[in-house]
């Protein structure tokens, strides 16, 4: 066996004292080698080098493609299994890690205030399945999608919310920015970010990006069996490609409702723009919306993180759906409500999109189609109504909250790609 050590005097120098071909070890993965750096992109990955710590040494591993399919992708097996920070049992031949094991170890435990049931057709349940990761899951760009960015990551293809996602969010706080810090273009730090500025997703694990959050929440709902193809891809045809499946409708004849002109998003809809993704709770009597999502919005410390979240559609921080996002977030989600101030969401963004694609989506309820029933009557209620069954609360238990307010909410956009349905 050979291996590459960073001891050695040039990295990719053969350690000569070792002379089997086969060995095992326990090893934490601490990343792609030369991570940020220009030459580390999706174009020469088939080059990589990898990072394992085993006790105080660091050894640099290649590891395998894996196979490739009809269009000649490669499934990068041991890659998407690869998490920083994590230990495994890594077994080596000639200086390739050949498989990996992840070594168990205590990770959080996390019980959602709201619990979806996997493959619960409804679309109470849809909604209910949507609100798990509210609170608990940050937003990383690539966040759900699979290391080589073209399909659903092992996380987007099991059931409930992430224990990976939950460490991640713990080992956080307000400081956490998913790309530049302060959002500016000029402090970008390729080296220590976690974008994915190589064009493939060292960081799938940690997170969700708007359309991992969807495609996530696709699966527990329609899937009654973990590993399966998942539902990620490119989120401006999201509601498209889910009318193309027989569940339901899809239009483009939508405007950013007012209370007056006769649009309205109701529970369920799937709203898909040209760069973002989102669930719909409702549209208030103001014409404002509320809303589930996984968006990069912006700390009480300025900082773009941000990630799943109930936000608010709507003109200004005085409408009906701001105030219901500010009562959830605040008293079910505290450590998330300490970090960042309600998403108020500029209607003129979150309704606007362009070509063929982008549109709205709304489940037919019948039952039909493999698509959904709607036992609850949940699609005619308004937000207030869907929060408090979806909570399982009244709207007294509200009386004692105090809100905190910023001035400084943020109005982005998630990344640009959303499921794959076949």
């Amino acid at each position: 066996m050979i291996l590459y050590r960073t001891s050695d005097r040039e990295i990719g120098k053969p350690d000569m004292h070792c002379s089997r071909k086969k060995e095992g070890l326990e090893a934490v993965y601490l990343g792609v080698k030369d991570y940020g750096k220009e030459k580390t992109n999706r174009e020469n990955r088939e080059n990589f080098l990898y990072r394992f710590g085993a006790g105080a040494e660091e050894i640099v591993l290649r590891i395998d493609s894996g196979t490739k399919d009809a269009e000649g992708n490669c499934d990068y097996p041991i890659q998407n299994l690869l998490k920083e920070g994590y230990r495994y049992f890594v077994t080596i031949e000639d200086g390739t890690a050949a498989s990996v094991r992840e070594i168990e170890e205590t990770l959080p435990k996390y019980r959602p205030r709201v619990q979806g049931t996997e493959g619960e057709r409804t679309v109470t349940n849809f909604l209910k399945t949507a609100l798990m990761p509210v609170g608990t899951t940050l937003y990383i760009y690539g966040g759900g999608w699979d290391w080589q960015d073209i399909g659903s990551a092992v996380q987007a293809r099991s059931f409930g919310v992430s224990p990976d996602w939950v460490r991640f969010f713990e080992s956080q706080d307000e400081n956490f920015t998913y790309r530049e810090k302060d959002g500016d273009a000029a402090k970008a730090d390729p080296e220590h970010s976690y974008y994915p500025y190589g064009g493939y997703n060292e960081y799938y694990y940690a997170g969700l990006d708007c359309a991992g959050f969807v495609g996530w929440t696709l699966y527990n709902t329609l899937e009654t069996k973990e590993g399966e193809a998942g539902y990620v891809s490119d989120a401006a045809g999201i509601a498209k490609k889910l009318s193309e499946c027989g569940l339901g409708e899809w239009t483009q004849d939508i405007k950013a409702p007012d209370g007056k002109n006769g649009y309205e998003m109701r529970p369920g809809d799937v709203m898909s723009t040209d760069g973002h993704v989102w669930i719909s709770l409702g549209t208030c009597d103001d014409g404002s919306v509320v809303i589930v999502h996984s968006a990069p919005s912006k700390s009480r410390r300025l900082q773009p993180g941000g990630g799943v979240q109930i936000s608010a559609v709507g003109r200004d921080a005085g409408c009906e759906a701001y105030t219901l996002a500010e009562r959830y977030m605040a008293k079910y989600y505290p450590a998330w409500y300490k970090r960042y101030p309600i998403c108020l969401c500029d209607p003129d963004v979150y309704f606007t999109f362009e070509g063929e694609q982008a549109g709205r989506f709304t489940w037919r309820t019948d039952g039909g189609g493999g698509g959904f029933t709607d036992p609850d009557g949940i699609r005619d209620m308004k937000p207030a109504q869907v929060l408090e069954l979806l909570f399982g609360i009244s709207d007294c238990e509200h009386g004692d909250l105090i809100f905190l307010r910023n001035p400084h909410f943020s109005v982005m956009q998630g990344k640009g790609k959303g499921i794959r349905l076949n």
